[in-house]
């Protein structure tokens, strides 16, 4: 049997040709520019408790740091994220409770109103160890705990 082999110049011009297509397929893409990301803090006041909220928001999603302090008693501390969609701020709070190793989760809403983030409360259920709003089940936003108002930056 005979062997045969690819004669150099031809292996030299595909290697070149790859290269060129990777370059052009490389410089085409449709990567989208980054979203500007705005560090903002806030804080929300409800008789003797506290609740601050230290987050990053996009136009399309926020993350962050958030914690209840219950009358100075005992707190709870965690990180919340999601999506924003319009005015509203759907997402979790994976926080714990009592500062024991233990953590939780479960459903945030936040609006968006007047320069305020008012966090709704709705019913929640649980489905395979997971809490979520009842969908059916409107989240008020009206008869609420905590209205989140901006605080000045830490410099």
């Amino acid at each position: 049997m005979e062997k045969r082999s690819q004669s150099p110049i031809k292996l030299i011009s595909l290697i070149k040709a790859c290269c060129i297509l990777l370059t052009f397929a490389a410089c085409s893409s449709n990567d989208a520019p980054a979203e500007k990301e705005t560090a903002i803090s806030y804080r929300a006041i409800y008789k003797s408790d506290t609740a601050t909220l230290h987050g990053k928001f996009t136009g399309k999603a926020f993350y962050g740091q958030m914690e209840v302090n219950y009358n100075g008693a005992y707190k709870d501390s965690g990180e919340v994220n999601g999506i924003i969609k319009g005015d509203s701020l759907l997402g979790t709070f994976h926080f714990q409770h009592y500062g024991i190793e233990q953590w939780h989760r479960i459903p945030i809403a936040l609006l968006k109103k007047d320069r305020k983030l008012i966090m709704g409360v709705g019913e929640m259920e649980v489905k395979m160890n997971m809490t979520f709003f009842k969908k059916n089940v409107p989240i008020d936003y009206e008869h609420v705990k905590f209205v989140f108002e901006k605080i000045p930056a830490a410099n």
